[in-house]
């Protein structure tokens, strides 16, 4: 009986230390995490997870994974608030072919373009640059009339068997951008007009903006002292035209009209200096075509604007 009774305990303890064991193995409730913060299997005050690779020792001789760079954006920055900017230039086409009323007979041929600026957040100035080239255009409309008279009686004058050969006139005027700045907006146009001579009748014009304001700069705006400045410029177109290739094509008499070339609407500014245009017929033979004198800032820094000398 002694014997039965200790086997029956013996057993009783064997069973009491397996199911000590059992409770020290089962995971710690949720809300126990004083636990494992202990054993470093949640971050403390925090009850997250740790990530076990956290710890994890680099091994030797390794490295570690670089995250991929995010693509670069390519958009343009926006121009900050307030900068200055320059302007936009488009051109709408207005050339056409004119025929003669009630028939297909071509009578002139029309090229024309008009600029059309655009300058964000300076509308007003924009409006005024508009404008000068708007009001050409209609000054444009009164020559093409003019030329298409000439053209119809022209052609109404030849006999009838060179009517067959006859290919109309032509009057073009034609717009391009020269330099273009915060600052300072040039336009030169290029002209011509055939009437069934030789060759056609040419000439170029510019138009040069202040582009904050919309003005169309005269020389009076960008020279303070206009006779010096002149004397400067007549000196550069003289230097020029009597080298090559325009010495062979001198009028006889140039001497007398250099200081007639530099007028309102022959100049316009850039990066490098005054360009001045010289057109055919006023010292040179027409041959020579049209003739641009640059004249360099550093030439003209005593006789003009400091708001105006580019690129210093």
């Amino acid at each position: 009986m002694k014997k039965r009774l200790l086997v029956w305990m013996i057993g009783l303890c064997l069973v009491s230390a397996a199911c000590a064991r059992k409770e020290e193995a089962a995971p710690a409730p949720m809300g126990d995490t004083a636990g494992q913060a202990e054993e470093g299997g949640l971050e403390e005050g925090t009850g997250q997870a740790q990530d076990p690779s956290a710890k994890k020792p680099q091994e030797e001789g390794t490295t570690p994974k670089e995250k991929p760079k995010e693509k670069e954006s390519q958009e343009p920055e926006e121009p900050e608030e307030g900068a200055p900017q320059e302007p936009e230039v488009t051109f709408v086409d207005y050339s056409q072919d004119i025929q003669m009323e009630g028939g297909s007979q071509l009578l002139l041929s029309v090229m024309e373009n008009c600029p059309v600026i655009s300058l964000p957040g300076n509308e007003a100035a924009a409006e005024k640059m508009n404008l000068v080239f708007e009001q050409q255009h209609v000054s444009n409309q009164a020559y093409i009339e003019e030329d298409r008279k000439a053209a119809q009686s022209a052609y109404e004058d030849l006999p009838e068997e060179d009517k067959s050969s006859w290919t109309g006139y032509g009057y073009g005027v034609t717009y391009k951008v020269q330099y273009s700045s915060a600052n300072i907006l040039s336009i030169a146009c290029d002209s011509y007009e055939w009437q069934g001579t030789p060759h056609p009748n040419t000439w170029s014009t510019s138009y040069c903006f202040d582009v904050p304001t919309g003005k169309l700069l005269t020389l009076a705006d960008i020279f303070t002292d206009r006779a010096s400045a002149g004397a400067v410029v007549d000196q550069y177109i003289l230097d020029t035209i009597t080298e090559e290739p325009y010495k062979d094509a001198l009028l006889e008499g140039y001497e007398d009209y250099v200081s007639d070339i530099l007028r309102e609407d022959v100049f316009y500014l850039n990066d490098k200096g005054l360009v001045v245009i010289c057109n055919p017929y006023m010292v040179t033979a027409y041959a020579s075509g049209t003739i641009e004198v640059v004249v360099p800032y550093s030439a003209l820094k005593d006789v003009m604007d400091a708001a105006y000398l580019q690129g210093d």
